[in-house]
């Protein structure tokens, strides 16, 4: 990642991140908000983190799903955000004590451009406030188009992110990333 996208993406975070804090009805945690060379695909990203009304952890990561390196400049910045993804990998030989821990029912990848980030915010909150888990048809409807590709886990794109990422894989050759 270019060091300019880089600061691109570490600015956008660190904005995203407090909006989403103040729009939760729990206090929440932000980890590693400013880190000082941003690491394109760190294992190690800085996030928010909560306990919901029913005592569950929950957490939330935003990051860089493409953006221009030093092999394709133009490449556009598409942004992702992790819901609640990768905990049992964190839990390690305590799994079955931090399942119950868990927010498992609602897991997603949200993949949009910068621009779109801030009407995201109100529903990514709403749909961390389902009951039973992320159901697409009982959620207010954003302003853009989502493109849902569901595999274990949801993963919705915007279709302005969708194109983009095509158009950059179109225009330098490479297998689809969606």
């Amino acid at each position: 990642m270019l060091p300019e996208s880089a600061q691109q993406v570490s600015k956008l975070r660190a904005q995203f991140y407090r909006s989403f804090a103040d729009a939760l009805d729990a206090s929440a945690c932000i980890s590693n908000i400013n880190i000082p060379r941003e690491k394109s695909y760190s294992s190690t990203l800085p996030r928010v983190s909560w306990t919901d009304d029913q005592g569950r952890s929950n957490y939330l990561c935003m990051y860089a799903h493409s953006a221009p390196d030093v092999l394709v400049p133009d490449r556009p910045t598409i942004l992702r955000v992790g819901v609640n993804l990768g905990a049992e990998l964190a839990m390690g030989a305590s799994a079955e004590r931090g399942r119950r821990r868990y927010n498992w029912s609602c897991q997603f990848y949200l993949t949009l451009v910068s621009t779109e980030l801030s009407a995201a915010l109100p529903w990514i909150v709403k749909a961390l406030g389902q009951p039973c888990g992320l159901d697409l048809e009982a959620l207010p409807e954003l302003p853009y188009t989502l493109e849902s590709k569901t595999a274990q886990v949801n993963s919705l794109w915007t279709r302005l992110a969708l194109q983009q990422v095509q158009q950059s894989q179109a225009t330098i050759g490479s297998p689809s990333l969606a």
